[in-house]
C-alpha cells in the first residue's frame, strides 16, 4: 500500500498502538496481527480486510472545496425567502443560469413547490447554514404529481426521487468501451491482460465491468455466488443481470496488452463474465448540496411501501459530488445515492419536528428510508446523526462497493443490508443508540442474502447488548469491536468459561485483529468487547463450533455467518472457518 492509504487515519488502521498515559506508555496487550503485522506489512490485498481508504470525494485524496460563492438567490434571482412567497421559479432559473461555480442561498426559509432536476455539475448550492437556510416543500409528490402504485401497491415515490433531484449519466456503452480482459485474474492481482493495447494515459480513470452470464448458460449465478463469496446461494432476481461488477482505478503502468492498476482488484476477472474496460466519464461532477435545512409539514407517516413522497434529495450516476452540513426533517426518504461514485455525505442530521409513528400502518416508523446507497463505488457516509427511525436508516443495496459508513450514530440505528449483493462495504464507529435492531434488514427475498463478502464492523457499540445477525445474514463477515455488553459470561465447548467484568483502567483505543492464545476481553469506555481468534476454537466438528455468550446477553450466539452445511461439504481447515467468522477486538475508530 502506499504511503498515502497509511496516512488515512480510516483505513486500515489495525496495527500495534502504543498510548502515552503521562509518562508511563500503555502498550498493546496483543501481539501483531497475522493479518496486519505491526505497521500493514502483512497485510495482503486477497485477505479477508479490504481496502476501503478510496472511498468519499476524490478518492479522499482532496478536501471539497470551499471556493466564494459568485451569485446570490436573492440578489441576483430575486428569491424572497420569507416563508410563504413560493421560490421555486427563482432556483429554478438560478440552477439553469449557473454553469459553474456557488450559489449562495441567504438565512431565510424558501418555499418550493416543484421538483428541481439538475443536469449538469460543476454547481454549489451553499446555505448560511442549518436551521438558517431553509428549503420548505409544503406539498408531497404525490400531491404534485399523482401516484401510480406498481402492481404490488408499492407507491411511486418509495424510493425516490428527490425534491432536489441531480441526474446525471455515466454509461457503459460500446461507445466508451476500451477493450476486453483476455486472461483471468484473482482477487489481490493489479495485472491485467486485455485484447488490444490501451489507448489512455498513465493515471487515468478506468472502469471494470463484469457481468452475470445469462440465464441457461454453463456459468449462470456464478458472478452473483462470487459476491456472496461461493458460499451463498445467488438469487433468482439477480441471475444473468449485466455489468454488476464496475471497479474503478487508475492506470499505474502499461507494456503491450499489459497494464498494471493502482488499486488491487476486490473481484476476481473470469473470461465467462465478460470482462471489458471502459473509459471513466461521468456527465456530472462537483455538485454540491451545504450548510442548509430540508423541511417538510407534519404528517402521520403511512407505512413501509404507502409512502406520499416527502423525499429530500437523490442524486444518481454522478461523481466527486458531496452533501455536507444538511439537515432533513419529517422525510419519507432522506438521501438517496443511487450509482453514485467518490462522493462524501458529511455531517447530515435527520429528525422530526414531532412523532411520525402515529398511523396504523407505521409499526413505529417515521420514514422509510434514511440515508441509501446502491449500485455505485466509493462511497463515504460520515458524521450523520438521526435522530428519529426509519424502516431503514442507512442502507446498502445493488451491489454497492466499499461504502463507508463511519462516525455516525441514531436512536436505534439500522445497519440495513437490502441483499442485492452488496459486497465488501464497511460500518465504522458507529453508536446504534438502544441497540435492539442493528441488523433489521429488507429487501425481495429473490435476491441472495442481504450481506455480500467481507462485509465489516469495526467498533460497533450500543447502550445495551446487540445480538449478531442470524447465520443466514451473509458470507465472510468481520466483526472487530462489536458488542456493548456490561457484564459476560465465556464458554466454548472444551469447557473453558470466565465470569468477567469491565476493567477500566484500559484506554478505549485498542489495536485489533490480534492473535491470542485465548479469548480475550478489554473494556472499551467501561463495556466489555470479546475477541474470538482461530485460536481459541475446538476441534473442528460439523455443527459443533459456537460460542454461547451468557449472563447480560443470554440470548446471543456468536456463530459463524454462512450456510455451515457448504462449508462442512469444502473443507474443515481452521483457516476457512476464520475467514467465514471473526469477532475480535476494537481498534481506534477507522
Amino acid at each position: 500500500m502506499t504511503s498515502r492509504k497509511l496516512a488515512a487515519a480510516w483505513v486500515l488502521a489495525i496495527g500495534s498502538v502504543v498510548i502515552s498515559l503521562g509518562d508511563n506508555p500503555f502498550p498493546s496487550p496483543c501481539s501483531p496481527s497475522s493479518y496486519w503485522g505491526a505497521r500493514g506489512e502483512r497485510w495482503k490485498p486477497e485477505s479477508v480486510l479490504p481496502d476501503f481508504s478510496y472511498a468519499g470525494y476524490r478518492a479522499g485524496e482532496r478536501a471539497i472545496p470551499n471556493a466564494s460563492a459568485r451569485w446570490d438567490l436573492k440578489r441576483d434571482f430575486h428569491a424572497v425567502g420569507n416563508g410563504s412567497a413560493d421560490d421555486t421559479e427563482a432556483l429554478e432559473r438560478a440552477v439553469r443560469s449557473v454553469s459553474n461555480g456557488v450559489l449562495f442561498i441567504p438565512e431565510g426559509r424558501y418555499v418550493i413547490t416543484r421538483k428541481i432536476t439538475i443536469d449538469h455539475g460543476n454547481l454549489v448550492l451553499r446555505g448560511a447554514g442549518r436551521g438558517k437556510t431553509i428549503f420548505y416543500f409544503p406539498r408531497s409528490l404525490t400531491d404534485l404529481y399523482g401516484n401510480n402504485p406498481d402492481n404490488e401497491a408499492h407507491s411511486e415515490w418509495s424510493f425516490g426521487p428527490g425534491f432536489i433531484h441531480v441526474n446525471g449519466k455515466n454509461p457503459l456503452s460500446p461507445r466508451n468501451r476500451i477493450a476486453s480482459v483476455v486472461q483471468p485474474a484473482r482477487r489481490g492481482d493489479r495485472q491485467l491482460a486485455l485484447s488490444e493495447p490501451l489507448g489512455l494515459e498513465p493515471a487515468a480513470w478506468i472502469t471494470l465491468a463484469e457481468s452475470d452470464p445469462a440465464k441457461g448458460t454453463a456459468y449462470t449465478g456464478s458472478l452473483i455466488r462470487f459476491l456472496y463469496g461461493d458460499l451463498m446461494p445467488a438469487g433468482e432476481g439477480l441471475i444473468g443481470t449485466p455489468n454488476i461488477v464496475r471497479f474503478l482505478s487508475r492506470v499505474r503502468s502499461r507494456s503491450g496488452n499489459l497494464i498494471e492498476l493502482e488499486r488491487p482488484l476486490p473481484y476476481d476477472v473470469r473470461l465467462e463474465w465478460k470482462p471489458e474496460i471502459h473509459t471513466f466519464s461521468p456527465s456530472i461532477e462537483e455538485f454540491g448540496i451545504e450548510h442548509l435545512s430540508f423541511r417538510f409539514p407534519w404528517s402521520p407517516y403511512l407505512g413501509h411501501f404507502k409512502e406520499k413522497g416527502f423525499n429530500a434529495l437523490t442524486l444518481d450516476d454522478v461523481s466527486q459530488c458531496w452533501i455536507r452540513d444538511v439537515e432533513i426533517q419529517n422525510a419519507d426518504f432522506g438521501i438517496g445515492l443511487n450509482q453514485t461514485n467518490f462522493c462524501t455525505v458529511s455531517g447530515v442530521v435527520l429528525t422530526t419536528s414531532q412523532d411520525r409513528a402515529v398511523s396504523s400502518g407505521s409499526k413505529g416508523m417515521n420514514g422509510h428510508h434514511g440515508i441509501d446507497v446502491g449500485h455505485g463505488t466509493e462511497n463515504l457516509i460520515t458524521n450523520f446523526d438521526i435522530h428519529t427511525t426509519f424502516v431503514h436508516d442507512i442502507s446498502v443495496e445493488w451491489y454497492a462497493l466499499h461504502t463507508v459508513f463511519s462516525n455516525g450514530s441514531g436512536t436505534d440505528l439500522a445497519m440495513d443490508h437490502h441483499r442485492e449483493a452488496n459486497y465488501s462495504n464497511l460500518f465504522s464507529n458507529l453508536n446504534c443508540g438502544r441497540g435492539t435492531r442493528p441488523f433489521a434488514s429488507g429487501g425481495s427475498h429473490d435476491r441472495g442474502a442481504h450481506a455480500g463478502a467481507y462485509t465489516t464492523y469495526w467498533n460497533i457499540r450500543a447502550e445495551s447488548p446487540m445480538n449478531l445477525p442470524p447465520p443466514d445474514f451473509g458470507p465472510l463477515l468481520n466483526f472487530i469491536g462489536f458488542e456493548a455488553i456490561p457484564k459476560l459470561r465465556i464458554r466454548n465447548t472444551t469447557g473453558h468459561s470466565r465470569q468477567s467484568t469491565p476493567d477500566t483502567s484500559v484506554p478505549p483505543i485498542w489495536p485489533a485483529l490480534c492473535r491470542s492464545s485465548d479469548s480475550r476481553d478489554r473494556s472499551e469506555s467501561g463495556h466489555l468487547t470479546v475477541l474470538f481468534t482461530h485460536e481459541t476454537l475446538p476441534p473442528y466438528r460439523p455443527g459443533s463450533v459456537k460460542y454461547l455468550l451468557s449472563g447480560a446477553n443470554a440470548r446471543s450466539n456468536a456463530r459463524f455467518i454462512g450456510f455451515p452445511r457448504v462449508l462442512h461439504k469444502k473443507s474443515r481447515k481452521k483457516a476457512d472457518f476464520r475467514a467465514v467468522f471473526s469477532l475480535q477486538p476494537a481498534s481506534r475508530p477507522l
